[in-house]
């Protein structure tokens, strides 16, 4: 059985992300990122304990009250996820592809969320430990300021080799290169006042957390704008 071979005038299909394996969709990365999210925002619950119903029902309440930095830890490290992930969301809509680097960049970028759970508890519980707090404070700033800066290593890998949509404006990319760059840094320079008096470096870190409350600035395409998930 004879083969065809293509001609020189041939078009040979070539991703146009060389080097880097065979470029695919977002749509893999979105649901894996999706569930590390997940598990990430869940496992804090696990750390909040019940008090046994044992003995007199009397002072039930003050044994519930007495668990207040498990249940801060909760809370907190709930907001810290839940506000990354409506970041994540939202720059879902604006990657057209991934290659090799770029999902490096997300993996490294989901450690953290995976990971940072973990000095928020430790920040919690320190604070029935007064001489722990300005340590736990350190760890916990310093972390959020690591996140911070895995999160513009995602954007700026994904950006640099072409995997945001190509109809975007260049100017509106700009803006939100700048914002990220703006948040990272405020969060180092939180992390490093941390070390020297620990209440206002870590008030600036959870600034910068809540500063995520405010929305992105909508995409600005050059041409007509991508069909919305999910419409026809």
């Amino acid at each position: 059985m004879d083969h065809a071979t293509p001609s020189e005038h041939d078009q040979v299909r070539r991703d146009s992300h060389e080097g880097e394996g065979a470029t695919r969709g977002t749509g893999r990365m979105e649901a894996f990122a999706d569930g590390v999210f997940a598990i990430a925002f869940t496992l804090p619950i696990f750390n909040v304990i019940l008090p046994a119903l044992q003995g007199p029902a009397a002072g039930y309440g003050e044994r519930l009250l007495e668990g207040w930095p498990e249940n801060l830890n909760y809370l907190l490290a709930s907001m810290v996820i839940g506000l990354y992930w409506v970041h994540h969301h939202f720059s879902g809509a604006i990657y057209r592809t991934t290659g090799h680097y770029f999902l490096l960049a997300t993996v490294l970028f989901l450690t953290m969320i995976g990971y940072i759970a973990f000095p928020v508890r430790a920040f919690t519980e320190s604070l029935t430990h007064k001489e722990a707090i300005p340590d736990t404070a350190a760890f916990l700033a310093c972390s959020l300021a690591l996140t911070s800066l895995a999160w513009l290593f995602k954007w700026t890998v994904g950006n640099a080799h072409g995997h945001v949509d190509a109809r975007l404006d260049p100017a509106y990319l700009a803006r939100l290169t700048r914002r990220y760059r703006l948040m990272t840094a405020w969060n180092l320079l939180a992390a490093v006042v941390v070390w020297f008096w620990w209440p206002v470096g870590i008030a600036m870190s959870w600034m910068g957390v809540l500063y995520k409350l405010k929305a992105p600035e909508t995409p600005r395409y050059l041409s007509k704008a991508p069909t919305i998930e999910g419409e026809d």
